[in-house]
C-alpha cells in the first residue's frame, strides 16, 4: 500500500474494473462494458492505468501503441473530481513516458462538443487533424481527431 497522500498512477489490473465501470457510466453516453475493460487489459498493445487518490479510483486513462505510435482510447475522471487536474495530469504522465520511450505521435478522437477535453489537449499541443462524421454512432456526433507529434 502506498503511504504517502500524493495522488499517483499506477497499472490498472482487473480487480479495478468494478469502480471504473462506474467511473465509465457516470461519463460516457455509451460506456464501455466490463468485457471490453477485460479484453483491452488483455491485449499486448493497450496500456491501462489509473489514477490513485487515497485509496480511491479518481481516473483512468488507456492507449495502444503500435510501433512508434500511441492512441489515447478511454480516459475519463470521476465526476467528483473533475476540474483538479487529474485529466491533465495523466496525459502529462503518458506523454513523458511516450517521450522517454521515442514514441513519435500520439492520436485520439474526442466528441465535437466536448469543449473542456478539448481545451486541455490543445493545452498539451495537440492539433486538430481531421474530423471523423458521426463517430459516436449513439448520438451521430462527429469527432475530432487530433494529433501531437512527441
Amino acid at each position: 500500500m502506498k503511504e504517502d497522500k500524493q495522488p499517483y498512477m499506477r497499472t490498472m489490473t482487473t480487480g479495478d474494473i468494478p469502480e471504473i465501470i462506474e467511473i465509465e457510466k457516470r461519463s460516457f453516453i455509451s460506456p464501455w462494458t466490463r468485457g471490453m475493460f477485460v479484453q483491452t487489459l488483455a491485449s499486448p498493445v493497450s496500456h491501462s492505468f489509473v489514477m490513485i487518490d487515497g485509496q480511491r479510483i479518481t481516473g483512468y486513462i488507456i492507449l495502444y501503441q503500435a510501433g512508434l505510435e500511441i492512441h489515447i482510447m478511454n480516459i475519463a475522471v470521476h465526476p467528483d473530481h473533475r476540474r483538479q487536474g487529474i485529466g491533465g495530469a495523466m496525459m502529462a504522465g503518458i506523454l513523458e513516458s511516450a517521450r522517454a520511450d521515442s514514441v513519435e505521435l500520439c492520436f485520439l478522437e474526442v466528441r465535437e462538443t466536448n469543449f473542456p477535453a478539448r481545451a486541455l489537449y490543445e493545452k498539451l499541443g495537440f492539433k486538430n487533424i481531421g474530423k471523423r462524421k458521426g463517430y459516436y454512432s449513439e448520438t451521430n456526433e462527429d469527432a475530432i481527431v487530433m494529433q501531437l507529434s512527441l
